[in-house]
Formats: structure tokens, sequence, C-alpha cells
């Protein structure tokens, strides 16, 4: 479950890519140089996805260029070495997909959608999911209650009257022999 915090600091971590900002012309330059140098060698989307171990669909957002469908910077970073290494490619070349749409302050809201996929990772989904399962429990609870008050409740297994038949056939079967 992922959380995203508005006040979440933009990590200072030791990384090997420079810290510099990316503009969209690098982004662009990113994403031709990685079509170009795909078809170069000569590989499918699907075959660079089995051999790297990166899902296909983000090596489509990274062709097609979908910023937001990117993952966050610190999972493309490997990703990007990876492409890299797979692709002959000189490596820091593929650094202008990190550029990001917004900043960390333009954090999008979760909106209250049951629609949305996301909605059980959010905390209100969360909370919600925790009082259905409450409510069902209580139910279930009520209606236990209910079947002992009018002893409905029985720990005898319910015979039918085929398998009865079956039943007393057998035994009857036994005792002749």
């Amino acid at each position: 479950m992922v959380l995203n915090f508005p006040f979440k600091k933009p990590s200072s971590g030791s990384s090997d890519v420079p810290v510099k900002s990316v503009s969209d012309n690098d982004f662009s330059e990113a994403i031709n140089l990685f079509k170009k140098q795909r078809k170069k060698v000569g590989i499918s989307l699907e075959q660079l996805s089995k051999e790297t171990k990166i899902s296909r669909n983000v090596l489509r957002a990274i062709e097609n260029g979908w910023k937001k469908y990117l993952p966050e910077k610190t999972y493309l970073v490997s990703m990007i070495k990876s492409l890299e290494v797979k692709l002959n490619i000189e490596r820091g070349s593929l650094n202008g997909l990190l550029a990001r749409q917004g900043s960390v302050n333009n954090i999008s809201r979760f909106k209250f959608n049951f629609i949305n996929i996301d909605f059980l990772n959010s905390p209100i989904g969360s909370l919600l999911y925790i009082i259905f399962m409450l409510l069902s429990i209580l139910a279930l609870n009520s209606q236990q209650r209910y079947l002992i008050k009018i002893n409905s409740v029985s720990i005898e297994p319910i015979i039918t009257e085929k398998s009865f038949m079956k039943d007393s056939n057998i035994i009857n079967n036994k005792k002749k022999k």
C-alpha cells in the first residue's frame, strides 16, 4: 500500500544520478534515444521486459512519453541503469526520463470515487473497509442470536428423505447378512 503524504520532503539520497533539473527537452531526447536504440538493437518491448524485469507498462510509458505512468524516481533510476546496459547506451543518457510534472508540493490529492481502483489503498477506503467488516460481523452475530432465541440452531446433521432411505437400506442389508 503506497502512502503519499503532502508533507513528504524530497529525498537527498546519494544516488549516481546528477541532481540538475531535467527539462522537457531532455525528456523528449531520452524518449527518442530509447526508441531509436531499441529498434537498432532489434528487441521488442515484451522481450526487453522479460530480460530487464521491467514491466511492459513502464516500458510503454517510457516509449510513449507518458510521465504520469512512470514509477517514482527511486525505482526509475535503477530501471534506467538496467535499460542503458541492455540497450548499449552511454551511462546517464536516459536520465532525461527523470523529468516530472509538478513538484513534491503539488502532490495529487485522493478523490473520493468508488470507481477509482486505488480506493481501498487510501486511508478513507481502509476505514470504510474496516467499518463494513465490523458491521458484517455484527449482522451475522445478531442473526445467530435470533436463531438461538427461536431454537432453530441444531447440532445434529440434516438428513434428507433420500439419504435417510439409503442409510436405512444399508443398515438393513448389513443386519441380514
